[in-house]
């Protein structure tokens, strides 16, 4: 299994589910020309006990963003959208002299 899943991921998927985040991954690095790192994991509820959760899955890396939906079987789609950043606290650039940010001004 690939090192861009968790281990807790791992042992939650369903094998469906990992071989189509592994495909995902690859045609994601194919169509940006880049890894985008860690897949991000969010369950939704099981419909029924022991069948399995369908996913959401996102991955990033800046300038990328990959989503995934999966359901259990391993069945869903891929999205992927180039990243405009509006906002960074880390960047002293963003903010005025003042130490305001444009974006949050009423």
């Amino acid at each position: 299994m690939s090192y861009y899943l968790q281990e807790l991921d791992k042992q939650r998927l369903k094998n469906a589910q990992i071989t189509e985040l592994e495909t995902m991954h690859a045609r994601a690095k194919k169509i940006t020309g880049e890894d985008l790192g860690r897949w991000h994991i969010a369950y939704d509820d099981e419909s029924r006990p022991g069948r399995g959760h369908s996913i959401t899955a996102w991955a990033a890396n800046g300038e990328n963003l990959a989503t995934a939906y999966l359901d259990p079987y391993g069945h869903g789609s891929l999205v992927i959208c180039s990243v405009e950043l509006i906002h960074n606290d880390s960047d002293e650039e963003h903010f005025d002299e003042g130490g305001n940010c444009e974006h949050e001004q009423d």
